[in-house]
């Protein structure tokens, strides 16, 4: 059958927007493809680790409560002072990042030795509690050809004790494939990219959080 000629103005015009979209794309090299969840989410998120060692360990019990995931406050915001925004992008189910993120917490206060007892769970009255916003965790791959991958976190940390604040700070950090700070293949899935720079990302965080609360520690237990 034929196509008409209101039917082939149209095949036309929507066929030349389909082109022109993927021209300005290949322009620009700036079509972000972040906006869903990282494909290969099956894949564990990378064991990454700061290996940081606490000089002296401080006679405090130290609980870390489950971080509460704030990310859709903060969709669009610059992170770090970068181009770089919170976004939608994880590999991970809807509860999963607070429990990613609260276990990474306490396995590097645990391998740091920087406290005399790290827990989840509140165990004394006067135990130390680590409390934390999510306000970025994802991933970011921008380009067509050839992408560039952000791994990107933002955490606010608070620490009391009986309810008290002790302790607030946010950090942030964004690490890219093209980073010395990046631990993954330079040639590898974009799928797998993503992940290793949302872990590199935690990681420093966890690094800038463990050496702030080294320095605060002495104060808190009283032998500064």
């Amino acid at each position: 059958m034929k196509m008409g000629v209101v039917e082939g103005v149209r095949y036309r015009t929507l066929l030349a927007a389909s082109l022109s979209a993927v021209t300005v794309c290949l322009s620009v090299v700036a079509c972000n493809r972040a906006a869903v969840r990282i494909p290969g989410a099956s894949l564990s998120f990378p064991p990454t680790s700061t290996q940081y060692s606490a000089q002296k360990t401080y006679p405090l019990n130290v609980s870390v409560a489950m971080p509460v995931d704030r990310r859709p406050e903060h969709y669009g915001e610059s992170i770090a002072g970068t181009r770089w925004t919170g976004c939608r992008t994880d590999p991970f189910w809807a509860s999963d990042a607070p429990s990613v993120i609260r276990d990474r917490i306490v396995l590097e206060l645990v391998q740091s030795k920087l406290f005399a007892l790290v827990s989840q769970e509140p165990r004394t009255p006067d135990e130390v509690v680590v409390r934390s916003e999510i306000d970025a965790f994802c991933s970011q791959a921008v380009g067509f050809l050839f992408s560039r991958v952000a791994g990107i976190t933002a955490l606010k940390i608070t620490v009391e004790r009986d309810g008290r604040p002790l302790f607030e700070r946010k950090f942030e950090r964004v690490i890219t494939d093209a980073d010395a700070e990046y631990s993954g293949s330079r040639a590898t899935f974009i799928e797998r990219a993503m992940q290793v720079t949302m872990a590199d990302s935690l990681r420093e965080v966890l690094r800038d959080l463990l050496a702030e609360l080294d320095r605060k520690a002495a104060g808190w237990s009283g032998t500064g």
